[in-house]
């Protein structure tokens, strides 16, 4: 299978943006390790789709195997939620301030913790490969 085939199978692209730096890390969590960064998203996505293709070629040259696309699990979207009545209302009281609804504003929190974690694992996987080749 060429490179090309491998990656126009419907692999995840996640975009994460760091709002401090106001830069972009781009990266397909299937394979693991490969992730870009860009000023834009698009120069983010035009980098990891260079990453991807150096990924797949360099695990073809070893005899690696090439991970699937993760198929979509079948989630319902819908999670019972329970907490203390203190935290629910300071919640519902941010929610109300940033004219929301609460499960908006629940929706954001969780988003915002799932993408700066996943910056935080990503960087840090990024700096010991760095580390490793300027070793070698």
């Amino acid at each position: 299978m060429e490179i090309s085939e491998i990656l126009a199978r419907p692999y995840r692209r996640v975009l994460i943006p760091d709002v401090e730096s106001g830069t972009f890390t781009a990266l397909i969590p299937e394979l693991p390790g490969c992730i870009s960064e860009g000023e834009t998203p698009a120069e983010a996505y035009e980098n990891l789709e260079e990453a991807a293709e150096s990924w797949v070629e360099a695990a073809l040259e070893n005899g690696m195997a090439i991970p699937d696309p993760e198929s979509e699990p079948s989630y319902s979207g819908r999670v019972v939620l329970r907490m203390p009545r203190s935290t629910h209302r300071r919640a519902a009281e941010a929610a109300k301030a940033d004219g929301v609804s609460l499960n908006t504003f629940l929706v954001e929190a969780v988003g915002e913790r799932l993408g700066r974690e996943a910056v935080q694992e990503e960087s840090a996987a990024a700096r010991e490969k760095r580390s490793v080749t300027r070793a070698h």
